[in-house]
């Protein structure tokens, strides 16, 4: 977290859960709650660990369906966001949770199999690159208003790029795309293949 705010990007993040904002909560009177509907509330914490730059530490308290009260707290580094925004953003991390499953199944990284650290750094480099490149090849290749466009990460890898076909070289270049014709998908992957080469121009 310090890494981050130290690098000047801005955070929001939930912090600590368990035990450590249980006991935050426990300094908290019972008046000092804001109502956000749900069966949630929210409130300032008091005196919370620090960080190198300023930031708001929110306590948020939930009610479960089966009635236990859940305590976490949350940290912003937007100083001139209520409680209430906060929480909402925080409730929109939903969208970058949906990616990281998608790349998850569709690069097939479901575990980390990797012992040390900087391997696993690696791997997550890696990874990023590999998601960023499927996003920007998607928008390279297909119109909006193709089908194409519309597949997440693993149709992507397991429907597009997993076709069967040949490349064909004349020394160092590629002189020619050849694919299965049996494929469902071949005539709109090699229009999508020829959008993508001339968007770089025919290299």
């Amino acid at each position: 977290m310090n890494y981050a705010l130290d690098a000047h990007y801005q955070v929001l993040s939930k912090s600590y859960g368990g035990r450590r904002s249980a006991s935050l909560a426990r300094k908290i009177a019972s008046d000092a709650w804001m109502d956000l509907g749900n069966q949630r509330w929210v409130t300032p914490a008091i005196d919370p660990p620090g960080y190198n730059r300023q930031v708001q530490q929110l306590i948020l308290r939930r009610k479960t369906e089966g009635g236990e009260i859940k305590h976490s707290v949350l940290v912003c580094s937007i100083l001139d966001w209520t409680m209430r925004q906060v929480v909402l953003n925080y409730d929109d991390r939903a969208g970058c949770e949906t990616e990281i499953q998608a790349d998850k199944g569709g690069l097939k990284i479901e575990k980390r199999r990797k012992m040390s650290l900087a391997a696993q750094e690696a791997l997550i480099l890696l990874t990023d690159l590999a998601h960023n490149v499927l996003s920007w090849a998607s928008n390279w290749m297909f119109a909006p208003g193709d089908p194409l466009a519309t597949f997440g990460k693993t149709r992507l890898i397991e429907d597009f790029l997993a076709v069967q076909g040949r490349l064909i070289f004349h020394g160092n270049h590629l002189m020619e795309i050849q694919l299965n014709e049996l494929h469902p998908h071949a005539d709109q992957i090699a229009a999508g293949l020829q959008n993508l080469l001339d968007h770089f121009g025919n290299p």
